[in-house]
């Protein structure tokens, strides 16, 4: 039987698949929370922002109707964002009906 040493919860936490999921799951909500802010009012509930990927900003719509409002204002709402996050060079609608 091999002899190994105590290790420490949080060093094991701290490399963890899990550890990685929950940090990109709080950064996914944070740039949520800020995006909320930035939009158009009468989208809000109507949208969440589902990634960022190559500094492109994917943001799941509720309908058809949505995505095709922010479509047209896309241009706006880009340099509004990059105001903020100037990270972010694009936007990605997609229609998520099951959206919540």
């Amino acid at each position: 039987m091999k002899n190994s040493a105590p290790k420490k919860i949080n060093d094991i936490l701290q490399n963890s698949t899990l550890t990685r999921i929950v940090e990109r799951a709080n950064f996914i909500n944070e740039l949520n929370q800020k995006i909320q802010k930035i939009l158009p009012e009468p989208y809000r509930g109507l949208y969440r922002v589902a990634n960022l990927v190559n500094n492109q900003l994917i943001i799941n719509v509720k309908n058809a109707t949505v995505r095709q409002g922010l479509l047209l204002q896309q241009v706006t709402l880009l340099q509004q964002i990059q105001a903020d996050l100037p990270e972010i060079t694009q936007l990605e609608f997609r229609v998520t009906p099951s959206l919540k």
